[in-house]
């Protein structure tokens, strides 16, 4: 061991030291391989080398070590040595193998800069598990001997389950001093120890600051292994473990068997490998488990059941909850609590179990608390003689935890006595009972405070305190006054301590009584109704019958007497049964004198005092008065009147009914000036008659007369109307009134509707007539106007009336009716000679303007034809040479039909362009025709049209001219060859005819059968010749002569005069003209 003075040498002598290579021949190098030296104590130094020999085979060797301080020489037989380890100096070692050929030899020196410096092993000393907390404990020693005091040690410790699976690699940090011999280390497995077999090594490093070579860990120590617990096959066994936790269970299998599956509350959990034949799942997060724990069971390779176990999840036990004890009598304290929250625990082992402790007596208490289906907890706790204070602790445990609750308490403070026993009622007199009742209990040294509840079967409860001495298990007794005669009671008591009051007993179980009769305690309201005839008074006398509590019993009959008043002889009697509440006297006596009634109630324990009423009947002036109801009843007022003595009574009968058996009234004080009925002594839509009277000395006068509906409704019927009058302009109607009984509240008004029926429409419902746009509404807002009159309507017009009654309570249902009003004879006359004298006033002005007007309608509508002969561009001078340069040529368009119709398929010809028969010259002849071109059309190609030019006019200063084929509308009649020349004295001359079998043109002029017949319009070309066919149809090809259809101005395309249809001629087989030539026309143009 080493002082902190040689430490400090060594490190200064280290640092001065520095290696040298070794040196070795080439054979050599190849017999040592491997060579490596270390140090475990820094004292000796261990080398180590390789051969190529085998292991097994025994080598000499010859081992010189040399240092500065001496020199050794030794021989070894392994490939190892272990030399002196001079730490201050150098070495240099020499290992030659003698019993090798060639002697192979190595040398080499080493400083401590070049040995690693490797601690020793450590030793495992003791390895123990701890199986109820699965905690695995580790003791291990070193070899100290080159330890410094103080040094650090970093040890890696493994722990190995079944020798091959790493179950955990911690390094811990130790520090030796001198008198440490053992260090110590503890490991909590995940998994219960007793499922597999658990190996610990550990190895060091030892942290030596003071040598400077290489400083490395140690081995592995040797491993120590604790065998697996054979004796159950699944841990842990029915444990309890508390919400939230997480678990790890594990199976083991004997027989080399291994695990297949293992479920968790039928749930397939993923398995943890822990060695050769055992398997585990960890479980996260318990919940709650069921009140009978969840499984885990194990499944073998056949998912056959092996083994399991039952895991309770629950919580520890709650604080209890309202803690309170309390002494039921001087004998006993009883203490109650409420568990709280469930723990998920039951039974006698898992359940919450419950010990009260009482400090100052020292005695326990187990109370019998582990059944938690008891909302109330109770323990009971007997009190010992003279002791009044008292501390308890309660304490609740189960395997999950403990918790507790203390109270401190005065025996005396805390009474609370138990329920009231053998209660009994006895009667006294009608008004008064006698109670007895037992209360269990010592309660000698205090007072007692006994409630009693009385609850009459109608009316308010009633309770009454009485304060009793405490006796020892005792009867108690008192009694009960001021109770009401021939009533239902129920009867109960409870008790408490009067001196120091903490709570009542429970209420004893309900005694019902019914106390005795008694003769009524009220009087009986009255009134009369007095009718007069011419031989006797009939006076029927009314009364209200007495409520129970009034009658004191059950009503057995009434007694009625009368006499004269102010008179002294026997009254008349008659006797009623009870269910009676009225009766008739007849007064035959003669005269107007009054008399005195008397009505009176009687029972089985006596009778009533008598009520009085006279027939007295005041003279009065009173009007009746209309008064609406409130809704909820009626309120009347009056003026108060000093002379009532006696009060006021109100009386209401439907109206109609004066002896109705719904006869009401009401009394009230003279000191009242207004009085309410409640409605619901009222019908609604029914009308009553309302009276006051006010009494003096038992005589009644008539101080107001009203007329009243508490609720007013809306009329039941609708009026009956007729139609008194009808006029072309008016309707007069009239109705009836509507009964009393019908009308279910005052009149305020009357509806009428009217509307113009259309279409011989009826409007039968209400709703029709009313929400009719066109319907007119007449309010009359006095109930006495049963006429209307109503005006401003049209003659022999169909109208519909309705008629509606209301009243405050809403609108009565509608009637209606339908009427024509009469015809105005004026009107239609009117109406018939208005439209004549207009439509001959109109055709007069219409006749004079047209007269006046008559040129300008002639030449607008009806223009008359120009004469063609009045047309100066048609005159031409007789001498061409008088015409000058005025003389100018008609030119055309070409003309081209819309649509062909071929009718015979001849072959189609081409129209012919052809040469001017101009000279070159361009002059017309001398007599001014065109005879040159008698059977053609001067027609003017346009620019356009280059394709149709004629080549030889090109250079010409006159304009082209063609000559093309226009076929006439109908068919040919005559060959135009077999026409005689004609020159035309004079007028329009027409155009010549194009013959189209030849190009060169015939100089044959086509002339009129007569020269007279020039005169006027002349067509331009000869009748005879024209053809019905249209131009280019196959029918016009074969004639020479062929030319319009009909006469064609130069400039149309139109037929000025329209074909006569003739018995000759034939119908147009095709009309060849459109309205879209006319437009091309004036396109070309």
């Amino acid at each position: 061991m080493w002082s902190i003075r040689g430490a400090v040498s060594v490190l200064a002598a280290l640092q001065c030291l520095l290696p040298h290579v070794c040196s070795q021949d080439p054979v050599s190098s190849d017999f040592f391989k491997n060579l490596h030296c270390l140090t475990h104590d820094m004292e000796n130094m261990i080398c180590q080398w390789d051969t190529p020999y085998p292991a097994d085979k025994i080598i000499l060797y010859k081992v010189c070590s040399r240092s500065s301080i001496s020199e050794t020489c030794f021989e070894s037989t392994g490939n190892r040595l272990e030399v002196e380890f001079p730490i201050f100096s150098e070495s240099d070692i020499r290992i030659e193998a003698k019993d090798v050929p060639g002697n192979p030899s190595i040398q080499f020196q080493k400083t401590s800069l070049d040995i690693p410096y490797v601690p020793y092993p450590p030793e495992i000393d003791s390895l123990v598990a701890d199986y109820q907390s699965d905690v695995l404990y580790v003791n291990w020693t070193m070899n100290s001997t080159s330890f410094i005091s103080g040094v650090k040690l970093s040890c890696e410790m493994n722990v190995l389950r079944d020798g091959y699976l790493l179950a955990v690699n911690e390094t811990v940090v130790e520090y030796w001093f001198s008198h440490i011999e053992m260090f110590h280390w503890n490991w909590t497995s995940d998994f219960p120890l007793n499922c597999s077999s658990y190996s610990a090594r550990v190895r060091c490093f030892v942290h030596e600051d003071y040598y400077n070579g290489e400083k490395w860990v140690s081995d592995w120590s040797a491993s120590k292994t604790i065998s697996a617990d054979s004796s159950e096959s699944v841990f842990p066994e029915d444990i309890v473990v508390p919400v939230g936790s997480s678990m790890n269970f594990c199976c083991n299998l004997d027989g080399g068997s291994r695990i297949s599956a293992i479920k968790f509350k039928s749930d397939d959990v993923s398995l943890v490998d822990l060695g050769n034949s055992s398997s585990g799942i960890r479980l996260s997060n318990l919940q709650m488990s069921m009140p009978s724990g969840d499984n885990v069971v194990c499944l073998d390779q056949q998912k056959q059941f092996v083994t399991g176990t039952v895991v309770f999840v629950g919580y520890p036990p709650d604080r209890p909850q309202d803690f309170s004890c309390e002494a039921r009598h001087l004998k006993v304290i009883n203490c109650t609590w409420k568990a709280g929250r469930d723990t998920g625990l039951y039974g006698p082992d898992r359940g919450t179990k419950y010990t009260l402790y009482e400090r100052f007596s020292q005695i326990n208490t187990s109370c019998s608390g582990h059944n938690e289906d008891l909302d109330d907890y109770n323990c009971s706790f007997d009190i010992k003689k003279e002791q009044q204070l008292h501390e308890f602790l309660l304490l609740a445990r189960n395997p999950l935890g403990t918790s507790n609750i203390s109270l401190s308490l005065n025996v005396l403070e805390r009474i609370h006595p138990y329920s009231v026993e053998r209660f009994l009622i006895h009667d006294t007199s009608p008004s008064e009972v006698y109670l007895s009742w037992f209360l269990p209990g010592t309660f000698t040294s205090i007072n007692l405070l006994c409630q009693i509840e009385i609850k009459p079967m109608h009316g308010e409860t009633e309770t009454r305190n009485v304060t009793l001495e405490g006796l020892n298990d005792s009867q108690y007794h008192c009694s009960l006054d001021n109770l009401h005669p021939f009533n239902v009671y129920d009867f109960r008591v409870r008790c408490a301590s009067y001196d120091h009051f903490w709570k009542w007993s429970n209420w004893s179980s309900a005694k019902r009584h019914h106390t005795l009769t008694a003769a009524p305690s009220r009087k009986l309201d009255i009134w009369r109704e007095i009718i007069k005839t011419p031989d006797e008074r009939e006076v029927t006398v009314y009364w209200k019958h007495l409520t129970l509590r009034e009658a004191n019993g059950v009503v057995t009959s009434y007694r009625v007497t009368w006499r004269p008043l102010h008179s002294s002889e026997p009254p008349q009697e008659t006797q009623l049964t009870a269910d009676l509440n009225k009766t008739t006297i007849n007064l035959t006596s003669s005269g107007e004198q009054d008399y005195e009634i008397y009505v009176t109630a009687m029972n089985s324990a006596g009778s009533s005092l008598p009520s009085r009423i006279t027939t007295v009947q005041p003279p009065s002036d009173v009007s009746v008065e209309r008064i609406e109801g409130e809704g909820d009843g009626i309120n009347i007022t009056w003026s108060p009147d000093p002379n009532v003595s006696c009060g006021y009574l109100v009386k209401w009968v439907p109206s109609g009914h004066l002896l109705d058996p719904s006869l009401m009234w009401k009394r009230f004080p003279s000191s009242a000036a207004s009085g309410f009925i409640s409605s619901k002594y009222f019908q609604a839509g029914l009308r009553y008659n309302v009276s006051l009277y006010g009494c003096r000395n038992d005589d009644h006068q008539l101080l107001k007369q009203m007329v009243v509906y508490a609720e007013e409704l809306a009329p039941l019927v609708a009026p009956n109307f007729t139609i008194q009058e009808t006029t072309s302009r008016s309707i007069l109607v009239r109705w009836e009134a509507i009964s009393e009984e019908n009308l279910r509240g005052f009149l305020q008004g009357y509806l009428v509707y009217v509307v113009k029926q259309q279409n011989d429409s009826a409007f039968s419902r209400f709703q029709d007539l009313v929400r009719h746009t066109e319907t007119k509404i007449k309010n009359i807002t006095d109930p006495a106007v049963r006429v209307l009159k109503i005006e401003d309507l049209q003659s022999g017009t169909s109208y519909t009336l309705g008629l509606q009654a209301y009243t405050k309570g809403g609108m009565g249902p509608i009637k209606s009716f339908s009427v024509l009003t009469n015809d105005n004879a004026v009107g239609l006359i009117l109406a018939i000679l208005i439209p004549i004298v207009v439509a001959v006033v109109l055709g007069i002005v219409t006749s004079a303007i047209c007269y006046q007007k008559r040129e300008w309608i002639k030449e607008t509508f009806y223009p008359d034809i120009p004469n063609p002969e009045n047309s100066k561009a048609l005159q031409f001078p007789k001498n061409v040479a008088e015409g000058g340069k005025t003389i100018k040529t008609l030119e055309m368009n070409r003309c081209t039909p819309s649509s062909v119709e071929v009718v015979e398929p001849f072959p189609k010809i081409l129209d012919t362009e052809l040469n001017s028969p101009l000279s070159d010259s361009g002059q017309i002849p001398e007599d001014g025709s065109e005879e040159d071109n008698p059977a053609g059309i001067i027609y003017t190609q346009p620019a356009t049209h280059d394709d149709t030019s004629n080549p030889v006019l090109d250079g010409s200063a006159s304009p082209s001219v063609v000559y093309i084929d226009v076929q006439s509308m109908y068919q040919p009649q005559a060959n135009s060859e077999e026409e005689p020349d004609i020159d035309f004295a004079g007028g329009y001359k027409p155009q010549m005819q194009l013959p189209i079998n030849s190009v060169n043109m015939d100089n044959q002029a086509s002339t009129e059968d007569e020269v007279a017949a020039s005169s006027g319009y002349r067509p331009q070309e000869n009748p005879n010749t024209w053809a019905g066919d249209s131009p280019g149809s196959p029918t016009s090809m074969g004639s020479e002569n062929a030319s319009f259809g009909s006469p064609c101005s130069v400039n149309s395309r139109h037929f000025l005069i329209p074909p006569v249809d003739t018995k000759d001629s034939l119908k147009p087989t095709h009309v060849g003209w459109s309205i879209s030539s006319l437009f091309q026309t004036k396109q070309e143009e």
